[in-house]
């Protein structure tokens, strides 16, 4: 029995480990492609970290949260990826590229295999 749960939380941690990677992907391709310095781990422990960042700074300051946070956002990626202030902000843009990029190349190819998305985009 305890085996078999040992394993179960093993499975569930490593499809937690899978997602958090996928979803650093666009990140890191825009950092890629302005030639910061990252790795997909790293990029995915970022992207966890600012996020949780952001979610605070968004629950303490309500009226100015959403700047605040984005300032704050702009200059992790120019601290931790070695880049520009305005490479970093092209980092940003660039990751909301990809990410709706990835989403409808996903949905093609789930449309060539008949299955449909409309409910989860």
């Amino acid at each position: 029995m305890i085996g078999i749960l040992t394993t179960a939380v093993l499975i569930a941690f490593l499809i937690l480990v899978v997602i958090f990677l996928i979803s650093a992907l666009p990140l890191y391709f825009a950092v890629k492609l302005l030639n910061g310095r990252t790795t997909l781990l790293k990029t995915a422990i970022i992207t966890f970290i600012s996020g949780i960042i952001v979610s605070v700074v968004n629950y303490l300051f309500k009226t100015w949260g959403a700047l605040i946070a984005f300032i704050l956002l702009i200059w992790i990626y120019h601290e931790t990826f070695r880049l520009k202030w305005h490479k970093a902000f092209l980092v940003w843009i660039l990751q909301l590229v990809f990410i709706v990029a990835f989403k409808y190349i996903f949905g093609f190819i789930a449309a060539l295999f008949g299955i449909a998305l409309s409910g989860i985009f």
